[in-house]
Parts: structure tokens; sequence; C-alpha cells
């Protein structure tokens, strides 16, 4: 009984984790209720900064649902790559509604090129796994 009340409340915590994160990213106005402070709409530098946490949060709520209904072991890489992933999505979703600025491109590039070498080592690993039993 417990376990089962423990996983109704992770996936409720990682619905509301993506929900809280999708609306902070895809709205044009970042203040909303999921954030507990007011962000000046001419201060793009933390609008863009918001919505890249908020792409994190969305990560971690998917992979708190994933983790209820999953038997097998998530690697450590998956988890970057979505992690990674989604805080590209977000800072790219910031990019349309905050502007684009130098910090933000710079931010980005290294974000890509961080996720395409943990891609890289990630397929190679797999391929090397032996799954002969």
């Amino acid at each position: 009984m417990t376990s089962f009340l423990a996983r109704i409340l992770l996936v409720l915590l990682g619905g509301i984790m993506i929900i809280s994160g999708l609306v902070t990213v895809l709205s044009p106005n970042i203040n909303n209720i999921f954030l507990p402070i007011e962000i000046d709409p001419s201060s793009t530098a933390i609008a863009t900064l918001m919505r890249t946490y908020a792409g994190f949060f969305i990560a971690f709520g998917y992979l708190t649902i994933r983790f209820v209904y999953s038997s097998s072991k998530v690697q450590i890489g998956s988890i970057l790559l979505y992690i990674m992933g989604s805080m590209i999505l977000a800072r790219s979703i910031s990019l349309i509604y905050d502007g684009v600025t130098q910090y933000a491109l710079i931010t980005l590039g290294m974000a890509v090129i961080l996720f395409l070498a943990l891609y890289v080592v990630q397929k190679n690993r797999k391929n090397q796994i032996s799954y002969d039993l």
C-alpha cells in the first residue's frame, strides 16, 4: 500500500513539474502562477535563465514519471541527454520570446556541443554492450 501511494505521489509531482515547466517555457509572459517571483519584462537575462531552468523541470518531471513505470535501469547518459535536450528546447524558445543576446547564443552553442558529445559517447557505449547472457 505504501509503495502504491508513493508511486501515485511521484506521478502527480512529475506531472506538476512537467506542466509548470511547459507553462513557463511556452508562455510569452514569463510571470505565471508557478514562479514565486515577479520578473520585470525588461530583464531578458533573468527571463532567459528562468525559461532554461523550466526546461530542467520538464526533464525531471518526465524522468520521475518514467522511473515509476520503467522496470529497467536508466543509464546516466540517457538522463543527461534528456536534461540537456529539454534545456536546449527551452533556450531555443527563449530566443523567440526574450530576444537574441550574445549570452543566450553562447550558452545555447555550448549546450548543443555538450548534447552532441553525450549522444556520441552514449551511442558508442550502447554498441559495446554485450547482450549475450
